[in-house]
């Protein structure tokens, strides 16, 4: 199965809407290998996925989710651009998906230390606006899972944002 198929369910205002997403990222990035197109997707769904953790999508986590895909992958700022408007235009319609639709993927493309670096760029993305909510660490712990990691792995990245755990600051 390819990775455009998870979007093609049965209706067809959400096979409308599956169509539009691959056209759009396909567009994008004409003569990207297949590969490329799928990481880049699922990182920027999942940035997109914990940034939409709120219902809303604040302005520093946009800039946060351009930044990462800007380190994350061989893209230009202007694909990474409009990759990222892409992702948050599309988070609303798409919050519906399990974490295992990106997170399997990225199981077959990377290896440990890569996904390991997703799972902490995900915690520096919550941590963009000053605080890491509980809902925004459990959607991360579900999503380390998701990326067959290991616990101590969830612990180590959520570490680098300590300061910023709102579960901390009751204390």
């Amino acid at each position: 199965m390819k990775f455009w198929d998870i979007f093609k369910p049965s209706n067809k205002e959400m096979i409308d809407q599956s169509s539009r997403l691959h056209q759009k990222i396909s567009k994008l990035l004409p003569g990207t290998n297949e590969d490329e197109l799928i990481k880049c997707a699922c990182v920027a769904g999942l940035l997109a996925r914990v940034a939409y953790i709120d219902f809303e999508i604040h302005e520093n986590e946009k800039d946060f989710i351009s930044k990462s895909l800007l380190d994350w992958t061989n893209f230009n700022k202007e694909e990474v651009e409009a990759i990222s408007k892409v992702a948050i235009e599309e988070i609303k319609d798409l919050a519906g998906l399990e974490n295992h639709l990106y997170c399997h993927p990225l199981n077959k493309l990377m290896d440990n230390d890569e996904k390991y670096g997703v799972v902490e760029t995900l915690f520096a993305m919550a941590a963009s606006d000053h605080e890491v909510t509980g809902n925004e660490s459990e959607e991360i712990r579900l999503i380390n899972m998701g990326l067959r990691l290991e616990h101590k792995h969830f612990i180590s990245a959520r570490a680098t944002v300590l300061d910023k755990l709102v579960a901390l600051k009751n204390i």
